[in-house]
């Protein structure tokens, strides 16, 4: 009597079917774990870009929140440049009475100054890097062009000590440009806005300014871009355009 034998094992073709399928799944989970991952540090890095860029316009904004004058918005030159007021004990008698209590003079010749922070901000396109420099100093703001003197640091606080430093990194591009803005019935906004040349730069009231942060990853990582466009008033120029003929911190006008 015969008997029959069952098959013991399995063939070549299921456990190539088996290995394929395990490999399917280790393959969907692999790259569900490392797509995770790349999303978690893609989004991490561009946190991190948003945040340097935050830090940087907030600090930016205090400075323009006191800023006197634009010195130079050169768009070529990607840079610009403002002075600021400081925190200093100086009444305004000691800036338009001389020691013997006799007016200074308010023409071209002043010898009246102030108390300022010279700003400046370029981009350095090789290292695509925008750097901060401080200047405090002395500003004889009545003469005709203002003339600023560095001062002894010994007499501004340590807010307003010299310095220099990059302030961002990546910066694919940075653009700025000046423009004026003066009352116009005329006008449906009441105002008129031209832009500025750098030779008016002192004219300014106000600046745009744009941030276009890149950072290049490799092939297989995506890449962390920030583009941003903000504008900047000029504190006594934005008074001075609020109030015409009523306003005057400067008395450059000769109205004062």
């Amino acid at each position: 009597m015969a008997h029959k034998t069952g098959r013991q094992g399995v063939t070549l073709v299921e456990m190539m079917v088996v290995a394929a399928i395990l490999t399917l799944l280790l393959g969907f989970a692999w790259q569900f774990y490392f797509g995770g991952r790349e999303t978690t540090r893609h989004t991490l890095s561009q946190s991190q870009v948003q945040a340097d860029t935050r830090i940087f316009l907030d600090h930016l904004e205090l400075e323009m929140g006191s800023c006197y004058a634009f010195l130079e918005v050169d768009p070529e030159k990607k840079q610009f440049s403002f002075y600021s007021f400081t925190y200093a004990k100086v009444p305004l008698d000691e800036i338009y009475y001389d020691n013997a209590g006799n007016p200074r003079p308010t023409d071209k010749t002043s010898d009246a100054r102030i108390m300022v922070a010279k700003y400046e901000y370029r981009w350095d396109k090789e290292k695509f890097t925008v750097i901060k420099k401080r200047t405090p100093g002395w500003l004889y703001f009545l003469q005709e062009p203002m003339k600023f003197v560095p001062g002894d640091s010994t007499v501004f606080t340590d807010n307003y000590g010299p310095m220099e430093k990059t302030m961002l990194r990546d910066i694919a591009d940075f653009e700025v440009k000046a423009y004026s803005q003066t009352p116009d019935r005329d006008a449906e906004t009441g105002t008129k806005i031209e832009p500025l040349t750098v030779e008016k730069s002192a004219d300014a009231a106000f600046i745009v300014l744009r941030l276009h942060t890149m950072k290049d990853e490799s092939p297989s990582r995506r890449d962390e871009e920030l583009d941003i466009v903000t504008k900047f008033y000029s504190t006594t120029k934005l008074a001075e355009i609020a109030n015409p003929g009523y306003f005057s911190s400067t008395d450059r006008d000769g109205r004062y």
